[in-house]
């Protein structure tokens, strides 16, 4: 019988990924476990470590604000999922790998994951973080897309 007991979901906050928290915290209820929300926290550009020129300029904090802008809208995700009982972590770097990090560090027993459902062309230019994800993981990946039928 499969016993989940940690879910670990990956978001960026688009709609793809609060569908993947919906249906983690349908599991979740059922199987009474706990829910890990992930949001990597991507290393600023080059850009932004460049000195002000006009009045258009990244602050000198601006990963600590990126990072507390992430921890509330990860909260008002848990809470709006209907979440009382799940964590955040934002660890800092790729998307798809530091996904794949923290599931293994938080010993999840299922990753959930939200994708956009692009056509070939555009994932060929792109590539695609939950396909990088499915390919690394070590614990099972449940990959939700949008559809017409969603309870979102």
């Amino acid at each position: 019988m499969i016993n989940l007991k940690r879910i670990l979901v990956a978001t960026d906050f688009s709609q793809h990924s609060r569908l993947a928290l919906k249906y983690a915290a349908t599991l979740a209820q059922a199987f009474g476990a706990e829910v890990i929300l992930c949001h990597v926290l991507e290393k600023p550009d080059f850009l932004s470590t460049l000195p002000p020129v006009m009045e258009g300029y990244f602050p000198p904090n601006l990963a600590e604000l990126h990072e507390k802008h992430a921890r509330a809208e990860s909260e008002s995700q848990l809470a709006q999922a209907g979440i009382k009982n799940g964590r955040i972590v934002l660890p800092h770097g790729n998307p798809a790998a530091e996904t794949v990090a923290a599931a293994k560090q938080e010993q999840a027993d299922l990753l959930v994951v939200g994708t956009h459902g692009r056509g070939a062309l555009t994932h060929l230019l792109l590539g695609s973080v939950a396909e990088k994800i499915v390919r690394t993981a070590g614990c099972p990946v449940l990959t939700v897309r949008q559809g017409e039928h969603d309870f979102v």
